[in-house]
């Protein structure tokens, strides 16, 4: 079995990491985005 070169190898790596990075920032954003929701419904029913 034949392996990609090792600068194809590198970018593979690196779009890998950059994919991690970005779904990262997303889950940070949903989870703050959960928690202004839960502060609203909170306010709704006081």
């Amino acid at each position: 079995m034949d392996l990609p070169r090792i600068e194809e190898q590198q970018k593979i790596g690196s779009f890998f990491k950059q994919l991690d990075e970005t779904i990262a920032l997303h889950q940070r954003k949903l989870d703050l985005l959960k928690e202004q929701k839960k502060g609203f419904l909170q306010k709704m029913f006081v």
